[in-house]
């Protein structure tokens, strides 16, 4: 995109457990919409690498550690494009879930990206370091929201000297515009990434994946903290998206991460482009 190199970097494909995604729906006929009567939905783990000069900007830091192999792929696969963990200058954090925050700390508990700076929205921030979060509009079990919360806090502490909060719609960089989508978590944000002429979206985590959010994007995830304002905003997004055909990005959309969604019946279609 005109003076800036995009990278698209996979974190890895890590399996959920389909009691994650639409609570409450029979598994009937979520199985249905799946195609697929497996226990289990996998989501791809996209991240945005930007090289502008002397920078390299990552939007996300992927799942980090993990002792079941599927995640935590980012640091083999920067390496293989040339980028060591020392050299990356900048983290965004669409939000501080762990598959997005999780590989700023290594094993052994230290900077993955020692010399960055880590930019996450004030609210996302205030959010989970606060002693009483609302967790009342979830429908995920306050023992698993409290163990999020724990992760999140600990791996906060580790990065707190190279925090840089941002507030949003104020441009990062020149070129990288957060944009305010809440419910998922309370400082979720999208990005507008704009270069000259040419555009896309983030749309972070507004769908998880290609099926269950996009026929029915009512269904949700236990993943959001307020589960109705996220299914409002995941129709107010993707009504967007649909109707302005622009080109989108999503974290956990197939591989390469680049689409369009398209309008089907009262539901929508994810479109692979790249």
């Amino acid at each position: 995109m005109g003076n800036i190199d995009v990278f698209v970097v996979s974190d890895g494909e890590v399996p959920y457990q389909k009691s994650c995604f639409a609570p409450g729906i029979s598994r009937t006929d979520l199985d249905i919409v799946c195609k697929s009567s497996t226990d289990y939905i996998t989501l791809t783990h996209n991240v945005l690498v930007f090289l502008r000069g002397s920078r390299i900007i990552l939007i996300d830091a992927g799942n980090g550690y993990t002792d079941t192999g599927e995640g935590g792929q980012l640091i083999n696969n920067l390496k293989a494009i040339g980028i060591s963990p020392e050299m990356v200058t900048d983290v965004v954090l669409s939000h501080a879930h762990p598959d997005h925050l999780g590989g700023l700390v290594n094993i052994h508990q230290q900077l993955t990206f020692p010399v960055a700076s880590i930019h996450i929205s004030q609210v996302e921030y205030d959010f989970w370091q606060s002693d009483a979060p609302d967790f009342s509009k979830s429908k995920n079990t306050p023992k698993v929201l409290r163990e999020v919360q724990e992760d999140i806090r600990q791996k906060l502490g580790i990065v707190k000297d190279k925090l840089q909060f941002f507030q949003g719609p104020d441009l990062l960089f020149d070129f990288i515009q957060p944009i305010p989508a809440m419910g998922h978590t309370p400082g979720h944000f999208m990005f507008i990434v704009n270069v000259g002429n040419e555009k896309f979206v983030h749309m972070a985590d507004i769908c998880h994946e290609d099926l269950v959010l996009f026929n029915n994007p009512e269904w949700g995830t236990v993943f959001d903290i307020d589960f109705d304002l996220a299914v409002e905003m995941r129709l107010e997004v993707l009504n967007r998206f649909a109707a302005s055909r622009e080109l989108v990005f999503g974290y956990h959309m197939p591989w390469p991460g680049f689409g369009r969604v398209i309008r089907k019946g009262s539901g929508f279609i994810w479109e692979v482009c790249g």
